[in-house]
C-alpha cells in the first residue's frame, strides 16, 4: 500500500511540475514576448507608421511571436504595393521587419496624385511620391471610376496595356530609364529626355537592346538635339536606324 500512495505521490509530482512548467512557459510567452516596438527596414513607398500600423490591426499583434509566425508561416494579406514582409526578433520585444516592395511597371496621373501599377497590371499604390526609374505612361484611357487598389487597372484596350507591361520589363532588362512612355494607335514610344524611341507594336526586347549605344552615339554625334530614333521596324539584318532631328 505504501509503495502504491509512493508511486501516486510521485505521479502527481510529475503532473504539477509539467503544468508548472507550462504555465511558466505560458507566462513568458505572454509577457516578455509582449510587443512594444519595430524596426522596419527596406521601405520606400511606404512610411514605417503605415507598415507598422498594418501588422498591429490585428488584436494578436500584441505579441512578438505571434507576429513572427504570422507573416513567416501563413500566407498573410501584406499592403498592395509590397511583394513581401519577413518578420525577426531583434529582442523578444522589438520585432524586426525587412519589406521587399513590389517594382512597378509604370504610373499615371489619378485623381490629383499618381496611380502606379506592378508588372501584373495591378492598381498597387496611390501616392504624391515620384518612384525614381519608374515611367510616366501616356495616352493610357482607364476608367477612373472602377480603380481599385490590389486590383487590375480598368483600361480600356487591354493589349495596348499588355505592351506597356512588357516594354516596362524589358526596360529594367537594359537597365533603361525613360522619362515617359506613351501609346498611339497600337504602337509604343518611349522618351529619354528630347530623344523620342518610336518601338512600334512588338518585338520590344530586342529593340530595346539596341537603344544603349546608340543614345550614346547621338550624344556624341548630335549632342543637345532633339529627334526621333525610329525602331518600330528594326531589322537585326539591317545595319540601316534612323534618327530624324527634329525640325
Amino acid at each position: 500500500m505504501k509503495r502504491r500512495k509512493h508511486k501516486k505521490r510521485r505521479v502527481w509530482l510529475i503532473v504539477v511540475s509539467v503544468i508548472a512548467g507550462l504555465a511558466v512557459l505560458a507566462a513568458v510567452a505572454v509577457f516578455l514576448f509582449r510587443t512594444r516596438s519595430f524596426v522596419v527596414e527596406g521601405n520606400s513607398y511606404y512610411g514605417e507608421n503605415t507598415i507598422t500600423t498594418w501588422i498591429q490591426n490585428d488584436r494578436f499583434s500584441v505579441n512578438t511571436l505571434y507576429i513572427m509566425a504570422k507573416y513567416n508561416l501563413t500566407d498573410a494579406d501584406l499592403p498592395s504595393g509590397v511583394e513581401s514582409m519577413k518578420i525577426s526578433l531583434k529582442n523578444p520585444w522589438t520585432v524586426r521587419v525587412k519589406v521587399t516592395e513590389k517594382e512597378m511597371a509604370g504610373y499615371v496621373d489619378y485623381e490629383g496624385a499618381y496611380l502606379y501599377f506592378d508588372d501584373s497590371g495591378v492598381a498597387s499604390l496611390r501616392t504624391n511620391k515620384l518612384i525614381e526609374g519608374t515611367p510616366y505612361i501616356e495616352n493610357l484611357t482607364f476608367d477612373a471610376s472602377k480603380v481599385k487598389i490590389g486590383e487590375e487597372l480598368p483600361v480600356e484596350d487591354d493589349t495596348i496595356f499588355g505592351k506597356i507591361v512588357e516594354v516596362s520589363k524589358n526596360l529594367k532588362k537594359c537597365d533603361l530609364t525613360p522619362d515617359k512612355m506613351s501609346c498611339t494607335d497600337g504602337n509604343v514610344q518611349v522618351y529619354f529626355g528630347i530623344v523620342e524611341v518610336l518601338l512600334g507594336s512588338g518585338n520590344y526586347e530586342e529593340k530595346l537592346q539596341q537603344v544603349p549605344p546608340i543614345l550614346a552615339k547621338l550624344a556624341e554625334l548630335y549632342p543637345d538635339t532633339a529627334g526621333t530614333l525610329h525602331l518600330e521596324n528594326y531589322d537585326p539584318e539591317s545595319e540601316s536606324i534612323r534618327f530624324v532631328p527634329s525640325a
